[in-house]
């Protein structure tokens, strides 16, 4: 990349420029700084040179996820969230029972594993959360074919909130109930930055609990209300199964069936929870690149900023040797104006 001595100079204004040592190291020798005329327009090179040559520099752009002072960032305020969506594929086949499924949130102290205990949490749960799909979002025929659906759960992002399917259905001896399947399961958040996270199936922490599990001996479930199928390798009847997302890639399902199986006898009452979720996490910003390591001399480097905006650019020098290490951090921050 070619490095200029000068930029454009422009009538805009000046820019703000500042270079401060932030964890000095006197062992390591090294500085940064910019040319005292340069002031930039997006799309011009902005051109950093150091002093000393240092073992390796590292350094941290200042554009959105390349901020130094983020580097250890795994949450965003509630109020840079623009929005929140779950999102999701099922299909409802095979049973003809209807209306078996509901989609609640709300706030949920998690399983105890304490049977007594998580029979009535749940209770409590049901009665004070929110049904997302009130409306007739998830009635079977609307899914009779492998369908796309989408719930909006930015209204729910300003504290942590527990997500629940629940598959509600009497058995009466001749109807089976309905089997459900689940794909491409995520939560996504948008901030208004316009960065993006994405929670998958293997972040949510599924459980399940069922109010009347079947206590037939025949059955794989044996009365256990946690039972979810996972260890599994074949199918059984009235339970949420989350093998399937061991093999599928974000999916599950809830098994249905009934009228040949003499072992399924009982109603349906089956809960499935996520774990408590908080939907402003983010991933720390990372470095943008290793500008030089032992082998090469380097100075002075070049960048092109193509967004307007104020910087402030992080580099981390060090030495290393088979005495030890030590590092010096520099930075400094200038304004790129737009492009005229």
């Amino acid at each position: 990349m070619k490095i200029r001595n000068s930029i454009y100079i422009l009538a805009v204004g000046a820019f703000l420029v500042s270079c401060n040592d932030l964890d000095v190291d006197d062992s390591v020798d090294f500085n940064v700084s910019l040319a005292s005329d340069n002031t930039y327009e997006a799309g011009d090179p902005v051109v950093f040179n150091f002093d000393g040559n240092p073992d390796y520099i590292t350094w941290w752009s200042g554009e959105e996820g390349h901020k130094y002072a983020n580097r250890e960032r795994t949450e965003l305020p509630l109020e840079e969230i623009e929005s929140v969506t779950l999102s999701f594929e099922a299909q409802a086949r095979y049973g003809k029972v209807t209306n078996t499924l509901s989609l609640f949130v709300g706030d949920f102290p998690g399983l105890s594993k304490d049977v007594a205990t998580d029979d009535s949490r749940v209770a409590d749960f049901e009665s004070d959360a929110t049904l997302l799909s009130g409306n007739g979002e998830l009635l079977e025929s609307k899914f009779s074919n492998r369908t796309a659906t989408s719930f909006d759960l930015t209204p729910y992002s300003t504290s942590e909130m527990t997500l629940a399917f629940h598959y509600k259905a009497d058995f009466d001896g001749t109807s089976a109930l309905k089997r459900w399947d689940f794909y491409s399961v995520a939560i996504k958040t948008i901030y208004k930055n316009g960065n993006t996270t994405t929670l998958g199936l293997s972040d949510l922490g599924l459980q399940t609990f069922d109010r009347n599990p079947n206590t037939n001996p025949k059955h794989a479930q044996q009365g256990d209300p946690y039972f979810d199928n996972s260890s599994r390798t074949s199918s059984c009847t009235g339970v949420w199964d989350l093998r399937s997302s061991l093999t599928r890639v974000n999916s599950f399902m809830y098994l249905g069936g009934g009228t040949n199986e003499t072992d399924y006898t009982n109603n349906a009452d089956d809960w499935l929870f996520t774990k408590s979720l908080k939907f402003n996490t983010c991933d720390p910003d990372e470095n943008s690149g290793v500008l030089k390591n032992i082998n090469v001399r380097l100075p002075s480097y070049s960048y092109v900023y193509t967004q307007p905006g104020t910087y402030t650019v992080t580099f981390i020098a060090g030495n290393q040797n088979v005495y030890g290490s030590a590092r010096t951090i520099k930075e400094v921050t200038f304004t790129i104006k737009e492009k005229e």
